[in-house]
């Protein structure tokens, strides 16, 4: 009888040091409130959590964890320890665990979330979840959002959704007709505009080709037209000739000529010197339109006011004519480079 005493005594005695021991681990392995708080603002977790998908929990977070157990999404745990990237969640009553466990922090979140799935019949309609930009299958909590949905030559669309569950919403567009209209319109504008463009650089290309030559060796630009061959014109008109206004071009003459033409958009032409004009000469043969005849120049005699000189274009000669006479004209205009 004694010695079952002694027995049973000792039996109490193991098993409160055996308790005690637990408690002294138990204590030194978990963090305490404070700890435990540093380390969750730390990873910005909570300590209550929720489990974003199912997923597989360890027991532990090394490299050798084996897997214990599948935590449902959705569910609610609350967080021990933290190691590595996984927090520990221990066995209680509440969460019907068979015992500690590890999860990865990929795979809580701080409140359960949903996937929400528009389908919308555009492609590629911009869709704004509560000003957000939205992606496929992207997750949200529990709650009411803002849908707006806008395409090209589409009506734009506004919605609200309420978010309780995984989520599926098909949302139909309708066409804007008033949008395909003027759409319609201004690219037929368009369409003429580019139109106007290629016929305008079409006639450019033939009437550069038509009416002008270009002086590579002056590094001149000539009008070579049929005009060059029937037109003539005065170096001064009647009024200033009789007045002795020797150097007044004013009015019908050769210089005004030049000086107003336009050939191929360009404006800036003028009456040949007597130089560029027997250099020209010298080239007569690549010319389209050339009379047989005398044409004027800028030039005046400068011995006398009244006449000024002309270069034949059958031979080449030169020849002080009266500025009151009529003769040929071509002009000319510095620089080679051609309107594109």
């Amino acid at each position: 009888m004694y010695g079952d005493f002694i027995v049973r005594k000792t039996k109490s005695i193991v098993q409160l040091f055996l308790a005690i021991f637990i408690m002294f681990s138990l204590s030194g392995c978990l963090p305490n409130n404070e700890e435990l708080q540093v380390m969750l603002d730390q990873n910005s977790i909570t300590k209550k959590f929720y489990i974003k998908n199912d997923t597989n929990v360890y027991d532990g977070y090394g490299k050798d964890k084996k897997v214990l157990d599948t935590l449902k999404r959705g569910k609610q745990y609350e967080t021990a320890d933290i190691k590595d990237n996984y927090v520990k969640v221990a066995k209680s009553d509440t969460n019907e665990l068979k015992s500690d466990v590890w999860v990865s922090m990929d795979e809580i979140e701080e409140e359960p979330t949903y996937f929400v799935t528009l389908i919308v019949d555009v492609p590629n309609a911009n869709i704004l979840i509560n000003g957000e930009k939205y992606e496929p299958n992207m997750r949200l909590p529990k709650g009411k959002y803002i849908i707006n949905i806008s395409a090209e030559q589409f009506l734009d669309k506004s919605l609200e959704i309420d978010v309780q569950e995984d989520t599926k919403e098909s949302i139909t567009l309708e066409f804007d007709v008033e949008a395909q209209k003027e759409r319609l319109a201004k690219e037929k504008i368009e369409k003429e505009k580019i139109e106007r463009k290629k016929r305008e650089k079409e006639r450019l290309a033939k009437e550069i080709k038509d009416s002008i030559y270009i002086d590579n060796t002056q590094k001149l630009m000539w009008q070579d037209n049929i005009i060059v061959s029937v037109a003539k014109k005065p170096w001064l008109s009647k009024e200033n000739f009789d007045a002795k206004k020797d150097n007044d071009t004013s009015g019908d003459t050769a210089a005004s000529y030049c000086k107003n033409i336009v050939i191929a958009n360009l404006k800036d032409w003028r009456l040949p010197t007597k130089d560029e004009l027997k250099n020209l000469f010298a080239q007569k043969e690549r010319l389209k339109h050339v009379a047989a005849d005398w044409y004027w120049s800028s030039t005046s005699n400068t011995n006398n006011g009244e006449r000024a000189w002309t270069i034949h274009f059958n031979n080449g000669d030169g020849y002080s004519d009266l500025k009151d006479a009529n003769n040929f004209v071509r002009c000319v205009r510095d620089g080679i480079k051609l309107p594109k």
